[in-house]
């Protein structure tokens, strides 16, 4: 009866954390408003910490992306937990919205937006060098990213300070869309290589009629020596 009891927990807390995995941003995300010069808003599935200091349900990575400026993600510890986004593609960065925790904007300092392809490895792209000024949204433009060619997964992070965070929003541009509009230009530089074929086969066109004249040339020759010789002959005859 205990082993039971202990599995259909056990499965609970399995699916609970499963779904928590999956989860992604609600429909009223992004909530800032602030539209970039180009990109779009880059939704996925939430990866990070299913919950926050001191086991707070309420404070984990999905919670910096609900659309709601008021909650907030709280990380276990400083460097201890993320909340990112698993963007489902490659994306290059094309703006980056913050909004720090309401109280606590000293921990903005250190805030760290890093991209990785295998959620092992991680690369800054950016890095607060100070704290917030005011409890609103910090705009990031794209000329303040760094290193940014192309990551499919990215993460909120601080190593320096205990990392709240209440919003993140990050807009991009899917790198294949960027190869695809590249592809025709690729064979507008192969077209003028047909029109030389034409030119090889002119020569040929006209040696046809030459043969030919040469030809009428030879059975007007023969033609002519008969007719001299019979003529020839007609005066041996005569005489």
């Amino acid at each position: 009866m205990k082993k039971g009891i202990i599995s259909i927990v056990l499965g609970a807390i399995m699916l609970f954390t499963l779904a928590a995995s999956a989860a992604q941003p609600p429909e009223d995300y992004p909530s800032s408003g602030i539209t970039p010069p180009r990109g779009e808003i880059i939704r996925g599935e939430i990866i990070g910490n299913e919950v926050g200091w001191g086991g707070n349900a309420n404070a984990g990575a999905h919670a910096a992306f609900d659309g709601d400026v008021v909650t907030f993600f709280d990380p276990l510890g400083i460097g201890d937990g993320y909340a990112g986004i698993d963007a489902g593609a490659k994306y290059i960065l094309t703006q980056i919205v913050i909004h720090p925790r309401d109280g606590y904007l000293d921990r903005y300092y250190g805030a760290e937006i890093q991209g990785s392809n295998d959620m092992e490895n991680w690369t800054s792209l950016y890095f607060a060098e100070d704290a917030a000024a005011e409890w609103d949204w910090q705009v990031i433009t794209e000329d303040m990213i760094q290193n940014n060619t192309g990551y499919r997964y990215f993460r909120y992070f601080n190593e320096v300070m205990h990392g709240d965070v209440g919003e993140v929003e990050l807009y991009g541009i899917k790198v294949e869309d960027g190869a695809e509009e590249a592809a025709p230009a690729e064979t507008a530089t192969e077209a003028p290589a047909p029109a030389e074929e034409p030119a090889t086969e002119a020569p040929a066109a006209d040696a046809a009629p030459a043969t030919a004249d040469m030809m009428s040339v030879a059975i007007f020759s023969v033609a002519l020596a008969g007719a001299l010789g019979f003529v020839s002959y007609k005066k041996r005859r005569s005489l």
